[in-house]
C-alpha cells in the first residue's frame, strides 16, 4: 500500500469582503492578517516568514507614512535601505490608495498565492474608489506601485534568492553535531538564511549568544544532566505546562504518521503569533493606519533578524538535539511531547523571536496585560498574559516542555532576542 500524503490547513483564508468607508487601521490590519494566513498556507519556514513580515509592512509604511506629519521615511535606518520614491506633495493624495498598491506589488515577490492577496487588493481598491476622486486614486496606485517595486529591489538585493540556489546542506558528522529528528527525519530546512542581509543589525553576530554547555556522554556530566532534564520534565508536566507547549507550537508543518495514513497540519508560523499578537494590541489600542503600520514595521524587523541571528547560529555550531541525545544515550524509546523542528538546536529560535517581539511592544505600549487568542482557530483556548515579556518567557519555556530543546538553548535565545528588539527601537525612529 502506497503512503497517502494529504495537507491539511486549519484556518481557511476568507474572502475578503467590501467595507463602508474603508479606515485605513482597518486596511493595515487586514493586510498584515492576509499575510499571515498566505504564509501558513504556502508552508515558509520561520526566518522566510519573518522576512516576508518586513518587506511588506516596510512597503505599506514607506507609500502610507505621508498620511501622518509626525512620521519620516524609513531610508537611511535600514542596512542598505538607501533610497524610495517620494511623491509629488505639490499634488493630492490618498494614501490608504498608496499603502494598498505598495502591499500588494510588494507581496507579489514574497509570496506563492498571490491570487489571495491580488483579491484582497481588488477588494480595497473597489470601495476605495468609491470615495476617492478619479485622478487622485490614480495618482495614489501609481505612486503605491512605485514604492512596492522599489522595496522589491531592495529586498532582492538581501541575498536570500542566491541563497535558495545553493546545494543541499551537508550537516557535519560528530557526536555533537545535529542529524535529522523522528518522525520523518527531514532535511534540515533554510540553511543558509543565516547568511541573508540583516534589516537594522550590523550582522547576525553582532549581538554574541550565549553558547550552550561542553558536550559530553558521560552520565552525571552538566550535558547529559541538561538532556535529562528535558527526559524529566516530560514526566511530570501539569496540564498548564503542556497547554503552553501546545498553545506557542507553532511548527508551519508538522507530519503525522497512522500507519500508511501520512498527512501534514500547517499552523501558523512564530513570526506570524506574534504579527497576531500585534494586530490584536493596536486594535485593542485604536491606533491609527500610519501608527499602526509603524508598530507591524518595527515588529517585523525584530522578527527578521531575531530568525536570521538565530539561524546563522544554529548551523554554525550544528547542536544535536534533545530527542536525538536522549534517544542515543539515556532512553531509546523516550518522544517529546511536541515534533522536533528539522533544523539545529541552539539556540531556540521561538526563545529569540519572541524576546525581540516583546522588546518592541513594550517599548511601544509598555507592560501591557492582554489576551492572545492567535491560536483559537487551532482549538486552544486564549491566553492571558500580564505583559509581553511575560508572555515571551512563556513562549520560551515552552519549548523545553515540549521536549524540543534543553533549557540552556531557551535561556540563551531570551536574552539574545532581548537585545536584538532593543537595538531596532533604539535605531528605527520613525516617527520625527
Amino acid at each position: 500500500m502506497k503512503t497517502l500524503l494529504v495537507s491539511l490547513i486549519f484556518l481557511s483564508i476568507p474572502c475578503p469582503k467590501a467595507i463602508a468607508g474603508l479606515d485605513g487601521a482597518t486596511l493595515v490590519h487586514q493586510w498584515n492578517r492576509t499575510g499571515i494566513e498566505v504564509i501558513m498556507e504556502d508552508g515558509f519556514a520561520p526566518p522566510v516568514a519573518a522576512r516576508i513580515h518586513a518587506y511588506m509592512n516596510l512597503a505599506g509604511y514607506q507609500a502610507g507614512f505621508y498620511a501622518d506629519p509626525r512620521y519620516t521615511s524609513a531610508v537611511g535606518m535600514l542596512n542598505e535601505f538607501d533610497e524610495c520614491p517620494i511623491p509629488d506633495l505639490t499634488k493630492v493624495y490618498d494614501w490608504r490608495v498608496a499603502a494598498v498598491a505598495a502591499y500588494q506589488v510588494a507581496a507579489s515577490k514574497l509570496m506563492y498565492r498571490i491570487y489571495i492577496t491580488d483579491s484582497l487588493a481588488k477588494v480595497h481598491f473597489a470601495e476605495l474608489e468609491k470615495e476617492v476622486p478619479t485622478d487622485v486614486f490614480d495618482r495614489s496606485k501609481l505612486f503605491g506601485i512605485e514604492v512596492g517595486k522599489s522595496v522589491n529591489a531592495y529586498a532582492k538585493a538581501d541575498n536570500y534568492a542566491r541563497s535558495q540556489g545553493l546545494p543541499d546542506w551537508e550537516w557535519p558528522r560528530c557526536d555533537s553535531c545535529w542529524v535529522p529528528t523522528p518522525p520523518n527525519f527531514a532535511k534540515p530546512i533554510s540553511p543558509y538564511c543565516g547568511n541573508v542581509r540583516t534589516i537594522v543589525m550590523s550582522g547576525p553576530d553582532q549581538f554574541p549568544i550565549t553558547k550552550n554547555i561542553k558536550f559530553s556522554t558521560e552520565k552525571g556530566s552538566e550535558f547529559w544532566n541538561s538532556a535529562f532534564a528535558v527526559l524529566e520534565k516530560s514526566k511530570t508536566l501539569t496540564d498548564e505546562e503542556r497547554e503552553s507547549a501546545n498553545f506557542w507550537n507553532d511548527n508551519p508543518v508538522v507530519t503525522s504518521y497512522h500507519g500508511h495514513f501520512v498527512f501534514n497540519s500547517r499552523q501558523i508560523s512564530p513570526s506570524g503569533h506574534w504579527m497576531n499578537i500585534t494586530m490584536q494590541v493596536l486594535q485593542d489600542e485604536k491606533s491609527t493606519m500610519v501608527e499602526s503600520m509603524e508598530v507591524y514595521t518595527l515588529v517585523a524587523c525584530a522578527l527578521f533578524d531575531g530568525n536570521t541571528a538565530c539561524w546563522a547560529e544554529k548551523y554554525r555550531s550544528s547542536l544535536i538535539r534533545p530527542v536525538t541525545y536522549i534517544n542515543n544515550y539515556i532512553d531509546p524509546s523516550w518522544e517529546p511531547m511536541l515534533q522536533t523542528p528539522p533544523f539545529p538546536e541552539h539556540a531556540s529560535g521561538h526563545s529569540t523571536i519572541t524576546a525581540a517581539a516583546s522588546e518592541v511592544l513594550t517599548y511601544f505600549f509598555g507592560d501591557k496585560p492582554f489576551v492572545d487568542d492567535t491560536e483559537v482557530p487551532f482549538g486552544w483556548k486564549p491566553q492571558h498574559f500580564k505583559s509581553f515579556r511575560a508572555a515571551a518567557w512563556a513562549a520560551s519555556l515552552s519549548r523545553f516542555y515540549g521536549g524540543i530543546h534543553y533549557r540552556r538553548a531557551c535561556d540563551a535565545g531570551n536574552e539574545h532576542g532581548k537585545k536584538i528588539g532593543n537595538n531596532v527601537v533604539e535605531k528605527v525612529k520613525l516617527k520625527k
